[in-house]
């Protein structure tokens, strides 16, 4: 079942960030610090108070085995040579991975769509590692396509 977050998801929804961001440590282990509850409550409790943010999980028998953060993000509030419009940022889309390759992550990326188009979202947009190809097949084979990339330059 695909639902809106609440309270009392956090620790389930925790278990599943906990894993995403071993990930990221495994990828990028130079800006990753290990992450501890406390901070991990800070960052995803106003995902569920707050109207611009939202938690979209994916719940089967009582367990949540994946979720979407995302926020809704608006240019009228930016630089005047951009014309106003309103995307759907996805900051974090996580799938349990003894649950990957069920339909799970297409049902949550379906889950966004219809809520961007609730919002009145011109596009859903989010970042995904370099090296995580996998991520990348799938979002392309969810008719998401590459927009920019963001080069780095690491200073010795």
């Amino acid at each position: 079942m695909i639902r809106t977050a609440v309270m009392d998801d956090l620790a389930g929804i925790n278990v599943l960030h906990t894993q995403l961001h071993i990930q990221h440590i495994g990828y990028r282990p130079d800006i990753f610090a290990p992450i501890e509850q406390p901070v991990f409550d800070e960052l995803m409790i106003p995902y569920i108070q707050n109207d611009g943010r939202d938690i979209i999980i994916s719940e089967n028998e009582g367990v949540i085995d994946g979720y979407a953060a995302i926020s809704v993000c608006d240019t009228q509030k930016g630089a005047g040579e951009i014309l106003p419009f309103t995307f759907i940022e996805v900051n974090e889309l996580c799938v349990a991975e003894n649950a990957h390759r069920k339909g799970i992550g297409t049902a949550l990326l379906d889950a966004v769509k219809a809520y961007a188009k609730e919002k009145g979202a011109k596009f859903v947009e989010l970042g995904v590692n370099a090296q995580n190809t996998t991520a990348q097949e799938f979002y392309k084979a969810n008719g998401m396509f590459v927009k920019n990339l963001k080069m780095q330059y690491r200073v010795q």
